[in-house]
């Protein structure tokens, strides 16, 4: 493709379409970087035969994973594990506070609806299972999920 009079030929400019690539590249591996760290992979579920993968209606709306190791620390990304009741009610106390907050901010009526899953390492105490559950309720979260893995499948 010729310009002008010398013939010189002209070349489309790369820089900005690689600088677009780049950017989504880095955005989309903050993404799994996140989505990873909210499912931790070191907490071995218990298995189950009636476990069942999550609903993608759920899955849109606002979800919080709440992850206990075998030792029964309380694992969020984010933070360092939580070993202690009460850093467990002021994480959820703040989380709750975070959601309230947003929902007002975005023109609602302050109502949380956020689905906690809890994903409890098999070996770990369960009483400490029940524990969560119970301050999750004190604190106002109304949608309790427990995971399992599915017998037969990897993990859900």
């Amino acid at each position: 493709m010729a310009h002008g009079p010398s013939g010189d030929s002209a070349e489309p400019n790369l820089t900005p379409l690689l600088d677009v690539v780049l950017q989504l590249l880095m955005f989309f591996m903050m993404c799994v970087n996140f989505v990873s760290e909210q499912v931790n992979q070191n907490i071995k579920l218990p298995p189950a035969e009636s476990a069942v993968p999550m609903d993608k209606t759920q899955a849109a709306n606002s979800v919080m994973f709440l992850n206990i190791d075998r030792n029964g620390a309380l694992v969020v990304p984010g933070h360092e594990p939580m070993k202690h009741l009460y850093e467990w009610d002021e994480y959820l106390r703040k989380s709750y506070e975070d959601a309230k907050n947003l929902d007002i901010l975005n023109g609602g009526s302050g109502e949380v609806n956020t689905t906690i899953v809890i994903r409890a390492d098999q070996h770990c105490d369960y009483g400490q299972v029940f524990t969560l559950m119970r301050k999750c309720k004190e604190r106002g979260y109304k949608k309790l999920q427990i995971r399992a893995e599915i017998l037969g499948a990897k993990k859900t």
